[in-house]
């Protein structure tokens, strides 16, 4: 990653506290099997320009970056890695799922340590004009004691009532064994272009690939590889303050959801990270004003 990208990321999403959090009386949702995580980013501009700029690491490999020309690779990257049509209407272009995951791309890398499988822009197809299938990032942490598979996913909505029931309407097929072998099956499809030289998961995957009949599954298990299913959740802060805002969450979920038995054969954990911005909307299009003046980039 860049070295100003590197550091506009830490002196911009900027960490609160874990959930539960005892002092404010702030849960942890029914959901996460982990400490929920709060950020902030006060600095509006800051955030506009990590997301303008860290396109370039969501949709490339780290040795294509290292190839090519920024301006290049951005312009690259919205002519086929990533959802983008100047011909799509306002209201189009706002929904586009770029803007959440290329913020859960940094955050995991920064703040978690992960390592980048595979560009997400590998799996996004031109010809269909609409978002990629799939986990919202393929990353990794791979130690001489474990292996995870970090698989995440990321919603950006000016409403967390409509982000959230968006998540827990699809969890119990996000976080299933079926699921989990069909986004496995894309990255065997994409094996030469796996940015994870001589981990466990790549061998894994090309013996798949010499051999259909193994149950990738097992594999998995044999392996003791683990799955993390980060959430972020961007969403405008209500008009009582940050704090208000995150406690809303944890007690609405409660009421509207329930916690069902995952069909999934690998150790799992499950937890969210929370970001309340003044005005979502704002935000979006200006990243998309950037994007249309071709504005330039951090070196």
């Amino acid at each position: 990653m860049r070295q100003q990208l590197l550091d506009l990321i830490n002196n911009t999403i900027l960490f609160k506290y874990a959930l539960p959090n005892i002092e404010l009386d702030i849960p942890k949702t029914i959901f996460s099997t982990e400490n929920d995580m709060c950020y902030e980013a006060p600095n509006k501009n800051a955030l506009i320009e990590i997301i303008y700029n860290s396109i370039i690491e969501y949709s490339f490999n780290e040795f294509e970056i290292s190839e090519r020309e920024f301006k290049d690779l951005h312009t690259i990257a919205f002519q086929d890695r990533i959802r983008f049509n100047e011909e799509d209407k306002d209201e189009t272009q706002l929904k586009y799922g770029f803007f959440g995951e290329v913020i859960l791309h940094a955050i995991l890398k920064v703040y978690f340590g992960t390592e980048t499988i595979i560009s997400k822009g590998y799996f996004y197809n031109p010809l269909e004009n609409s978002e990629s299938k799939g986990y919202d990032a393929y990353h990794l942490i791979e130690n001489d004691s474990s292996v995870q598979l970090w698989f995440g996913e990321t919603k950006f909505h000016h409403s967390y009532t409509l982000a959230i029931n968006d998540v827990l309407s699809k969890i119990k097929n996000s976080l299933s064994n079926n699921y989990l072998k069909k986004n496995l099956l894309a990255l065997r499809k994409n094996k030469d272009n796996l940015n994870i030289q001589n981990s466990v998961i790549e061998t894994i995957l090309r013996n798949w690939d010499k051999n259909p009949n193994i149950v990738i599954i097992d594999e998995l298990v044999k392996h003791s590889i683990e799955l993390v299913y980060p959430v972020i959740v961007l969403f405008k802060q209500n008009s009582k303050g940050y704090n208000e805002s995150i406690k809303a969450i944890p007690n609405y979920i409660k009421e509207r959801h329930i916690v069902e038995a995952y069909d999934l054969s690998i150790p799992l954990s499950v937890f969210f990270i929370f970001i309340p911005l003044d005005d979502v909307k704002s935000i979006k299009s200006e990243v998309l004003s950037w994007i249309k003046s071709k504005k330039p980039l951090l070196s």
